[in-house]
């Protein structure tokens, strides 16, 4: 990357939150008069020319200001927006308003974003490509009635209320836990060897009936969430169309191909730092005129799905990547709680 003279960095940097502000080309007057740069017009003038020719900066033919290019933006996401993130307040609500089913908490995490950001928020939900078993909970909410929840490595969940006609053995659901966590740990949800083990030789009478009944909940793929959570469709498409942007119609379209868009978002879940897509970086022609902003959530070393924001390359990226890792902190902790 080029490397700028202070100077230049500040320039460039008042355009580009300026011209986020307003959508508006900027011109040396009005550097001159609100960038606080103490330089003469003439020297701003050369300054802006010199951005241009470095590639940072577009000149309209309708007007005299500039605007940033994708080359622009990039500079600016890493040197200067760095320090006006850690900054920004975000405006995304704490986990207490996450609580409840990981689906809601997707629904809700996405809905969250969409306003906060007035752009497309993007939400995955964890992949089922895996069903292997990776914990159970085996709980007495009643004496009569018990509730199995078992979680999958790719975060899927699968639950069972059994009703007994009797009240069970506090004692024999601790064994149950115990023997099904030891026993199941690794093995396919649903496979044979899980309903193998359900039924040892060396299992007494007791046992064998108790996780006979338990047995339904291991028999299936968990009903884990799926798919794409979407919200901030009308806000997304305004601010395209108030930019003048010509992709708006393939977007419309690519929106209907919500596979298309998972695929997207799985292009980050193997970052660890936020994924930042800008204009022509964008991997799919018909958004080179938008960037994608993501971060993944997850359980401890592995991530499970990706919160993104998918707008204009006129965005506010301090404050769309801090809300964007906020989100995806929240539903960290929210995931990690459901495996805990």
């Amino acid at each position: 990357m080029d490397d700028l003279t202070p100077r230049l960095e500040k320039i460039l940097t008042a355009v580009i939150e300026y011209h986020v502000d307003t959508g508006k080309p900027v011109g040396s007057r009005f550097l001159c008069q609100y960038g606080d740069l103490g330089v003469s017009a003439s020297t701003v003038r050369g300054e802006l020319a010199r951005l241009e020719q470095l590639g940072f900066l577009n000149h309209p033919h309708t007007s005299a200001g500039r605007v940033p290019t994708d080359k622009g933006y990039r500079f600016y996401v890493d040197t200067a927006a760095r320090e006006k993130r850690g900054r920004r307040q975000v405006s995304v609500p704490p986990a207490g308003e996450l609580e409840g089913e990981i689906e809601d908490a997707l629904r809700v995490s996405a809905g969250l974003l969409a306003r906060a950001t007035g752009l497309l928020a993007l939400v995955s939900a964890p992949s089922q490509d895996s069903t292997a078993i990776e914990h159970v909970e085996v709980l007495q909410l009643h004496p009569e009635m018990v509730v199995v929840v078992v979680i999958t490595g790719s975060g899927g969940i699968a639950k069972k209320l059994v009703v007994f006609e009797q009240a069970v053995d506090p004692g024999l659901v601790n064994w149950a836990r115990s023997y099904l966590n030891e026993a199941l740990l690794g093995l396919e949800l649903g496979s044979r060897r899980v309903m193998m083990r359900l039924d040892e030789p060396g299992l007494d009478d007791v046992e064998r009936d108790f996780l006979k009944a338990l047995s339904p909940a291991f028999s299936g793929k968990a009903d884990g969430a799926r798919g794409l959570y979407l919200e901030g469709v009308s806000g997304f498409f305004s601010r395209l169309e108030a930019d003048g942007s010509p992709a708006v119609r393939s977007l419309m379209e690519l929106l209907d191909r919500q596979e298309e868009i998972i695929k997207l978002l799985g292009t980050a879940i193997s970052e660890h730092q936020v994924y930042l897509r800008i204009g022509r970086e964008m991997p799919a022609a018909e958004m080179r005129g938008c960037s994608l902003v993501a971060a993944n959530y997850g359980v401890a070393h592995r991530n499970l799905g990706t919160v993104g924001v998918l707008g204009p390359t006129r965005m506010d990226y301090p404050e769309v990547i801090g809300n964007v890792e906020h989100t995806a902190r929240t539903l960290s902790r929210l995931v990690e709680e459901i495996y805990n």
